[in-house]
């Protein structure tokens, strides 16, 4: 989830927070916001609008949820065309979760922000995106991409996706 830069939230409230949503077998995974459940609702979609009203009422307005089933979360992680592993030493690798899918205007926009520092590749429903790995390298956040597209966007890196994969696993 994402709570627009502005809130602070521990994990153990968060995942007491989704308790209370009535989600069940809740746990989170580093503090970034990746909360894992099961609900008696299949459908992703109606549980992110479920969400996003409920998170809405606690932290505002720019709280919103990104829902993924563990189906959508292995696809999204296989389809990365930035080499992650190979690239390790060279760049760091984040897969960003999108609100919606950009027009090809917005992504043309943020492509032509590319240069040598950054690269960006377009997904199912993600945005991929690298950068160098060195001191002197651009911050993380030296472009800011959800104002770029004009949506709301949840980055982790690759090998938070791959441990979050790795999780989900072994619950099953």
């Amino acid at each position: 989830m994402n709570v627009g830069g502005h809130a602070v939230i521990r994990m153990e409230d968060l995942r007491k927070l989704f308790e209370s949503f009535g989600l069940e077998n809740v746990s989170t995974h580093i503090q970034s916001g990746n909360v894992l459940f099961t609900s008696p609702e299949s459908s992703a979609s109606k549980i992110e609008k479920s969400l996003d009203i409920k998170l809405a009422k606690k932290f505002g307005p720019k709280a919103k949820a990104f829902v993924l089933t563990p189906a959508q979360l292995k696809k999204a992680a296989a389809a990365n065309p930035l080499e992650p592993e190979k690239l390790e030493s060279k760049r760091r690798c984040h897969v960003m979760f999108l609100s919606r899918k950009p027009t090809p205007a917005q992504f043309k926009a943020l492509k032509a922000l590319e240069g040598k520092e950054y690269r960006f590749e377009l997904g199912p429903g993600v945005l991929y995106f690298s950068y160098p790995v060195s001191e002197g390298g651009p911050p993380r956040r030296a472009v800011n991409i959800e104002r770029v597209l004009d949506l709301l966007g949840t980055a982790r890196t690759w090998k938070v996706v791959d441990q979050l994969i790795e999780k989900i696993e072994k619950l099953k």
